[in-house]
């Protein structure tokens, strides 16, 4: 891992000065930083920043992220969206807004779905016998998603009482 102490007193000719240089930038050491010095991409970066994962990042360009958007926090957007209940069926369009507020902030918002289940409507029949277990279904779709994608922060938007659990 290169320092800015290395780059400063080791670039003794312009060659090699400008190889330090792109090294350095592409290590992710100049990656933000929140207010205690932790980098806040320290999750995403593992995907975003070793050319190791040249892969990993020809996927996240594929939609639609540039180069510096490759050294910004990743936060997931977890939406319980379906059509099929009225407290659900705005949540895409939320998740929309807190998109534009997250990417607004200097961060790559990236939304994605889980599923959700209306007792309201199942209620006095067997489809009542899904909605607690769809709780656990909840929660393990975004912690897949979270842990498989290396998001650094989430934020989850429920529409019922059954879907805030799983979100928890």
């Amino acid at each position: 891992m290169l320092s800015k102490t290395m780059l400063r007193s080791g670039a003794s000719s312009p060659v090699r000065k400008t190889l330090l240089q792109r090294a350095f930038a592409t290590s992710g050491a100049d990656a933000p930083k929140a207010s205690d010095g932790v980098r806040i991409n320290r999750y995403s970066a593992n995907v975003t920043q070793p050319k190791a994962r040249g892969a990993s990042q020809a996927m996240l360009y594929a939609t639609g992220m540039t180069e510096e958007d490759m050294d910004k926090p990743q936060v997931g957007i977890a939406s319980m969206w379906w059509e099929g209940n009225p407290c659900n069926m705005h949540l895409l369009d939320l998740a929309g807004e807190v998109k534009k507020g997250v990417n607004a902030a200097g961060l790559v918002g990236l939304r994605f779905n889980t599923i959700g289940v209306s007792d309201g409507i199942s209620m006095g029949t067997d489809g009542m016998s899904y909605s607690l277990q769809s709780r656990d279904l909840i929660a393990d779709s975004i912690e897949t998603v979270m842990g498989g994608q290396w998001y650094d922060a989430n934020i989850c938007i429920p529409g019922c009482d059954k879907n805030m659990p799983g979100c928890v």
